[in-house]
């Protein structure tokens, strides 16, 4: 029985020393991604966002037992979740202007860090901005990689819950007042390329879907006008909507 006891202990031991020691020989720093990275569809204004922000988690890395609100602008948006949760352990990794293939490219800082939740918003920069080879990408395509994005955390973060949020909708003619611009040539299929992307990742059994385009969309199928700024990004009552609709997979 002594000898059963000593040879777990060892063991223990030595799992704990192998932590330990692979925690140090991890460079924090290649958590994040170079700056010379290549990020497929990322326009010039999206990268100069992507690479500010990426040098700003650097100095800040998430840490361990935290949830991490994953996304876009929208996400980063509403700076201090804590403050609007009403907790202290909440990561804000919204980046403006990021995509699928972004986010891909920066999952190795979650990865290490290991959060315990992960509310991920991502996918319409995909299908909204005029890239020459947006045209090349498809309702179908969109959502795939926010499954992979899902299915690449899970994989080293078994323990990690991760919660994928359906696509909020858009006003994208109250978008072209507000900024006076012209978004005429791909208007019509906004709408409907949002509802497609969104039933594919509720089509999928791997990951619980909170659906939030459902608290924000109104009669006319667009984005609800109290909730937002531009048709696209949220005003604070928004946030407070978004809030209190996932306040019970936070707390």
């Amino acid at each position: 029985m002594k000898y059963i006891i000593l040879s777990i202990l060892i063991f223990i031991s030595k799992v704990i020393s192998q932590s330990i020691e692979n925690h140090f020989q991890t460079n924090l720093g290649d958590l994040y991604p170079d700056p010379m990275i290549a990020i497929k569809y990322q326009e010039d204004w999206q990268r100069d966002f992507y690479l500010k922000r990426i040098a700003q988690f650097k100095k800040k890395p998430i840490g361990f037992n935290k949830i991490v609100f994953l996304g876009n602008s929208i996400t980063e948006g509403g700076d201090d979740w804590n403050k609007r949760f009403g907790v202290n352990n909440i990561v804000n990794r919204g980046i403006s202007g990021d995509i699928t293939e972004g986010i891909l490219s920066r999952l190795d800082e979650i990865i290490y860090y290991k959060p315990t939740a992960i509310f991920l918003l991502i996918g319409i920069n995909d299908i909204f901005d005029n890239h020459p080879d947006k045209k090349n990408i498809n309702s179908s395509q969109v959502a795939i990689k926010i499954i992979q994005i899902a299915r690449n955390i899970h994989k080293d973060c078994r323990n990690t819950k991760i919660f994928i949020q359906t696509i909020l909708p858009v006003d994208i003619q109250k978008h072209m007042n507000y900024n006076d611009r012209s978004l005429s040539s791909y208007n019509s299929e906004m709408v409907n390329q949002i509802i497609a992307i969104n039933r594919l990742i509720k089509g999928q059994n791997n990951f619980p879907v909170i659906d939030l385009h459902s608290a924000f969309v109104d009669e006319r199928g667009l984005m609800n006008k109290a909730y937002t700024t531009d048709g696209v990004h949220l005003n604070d009552i928004g946030y407070k909507a978004w809030v209190k609709y996932v306040n019970k997979y936070v707390q």
